[in-house]
């Protein structure tokens, strides 16, 4: 099993749920409201000064499920304005 953590700009909503439904995920916890300073993007800390922020996910999937999900985010972490970063690390179990 693995274990993805997505962290995504506010405004890649739509984006980031299509990429889900497309690579079958239906569980997930979601953060809504998620704060921080990023290497390729404004700082995101929900104040006048910089108002936006994040949302993150985290997805308990099996092996065939994150190649999918990771094959699904691909272009949306590559793309130059940045906006959104997954990150995927073995899951050893779950109860």
């Amino acid at each position: 099993m693995k274990m993805m953590w997505i962290v995504y700009d506010v405004d890649m909503e739509e984006e980031v749920m299509e990429a889900l439904e497309g690579a079958g995920v239906k569980v997930y916890t979601l953060w809504e409201r998620v704060l921080g300073r990023g290497s390729r993007s404004e700082p995101k800390f929900g104040t006048h000064a910089w108002p936006s922020w994040n949302r993150a996910l985290m997805v308990a999937l099996e092996d065939s499920e994150a190649r999918r999900l990771w094959e699904a985010l691909r272009d949306l972490c590559q793309r130059p304005q940045g906006g959104i970063h997954a990150f995927l690390w073995p899951l050893e179990g779950m109860m």
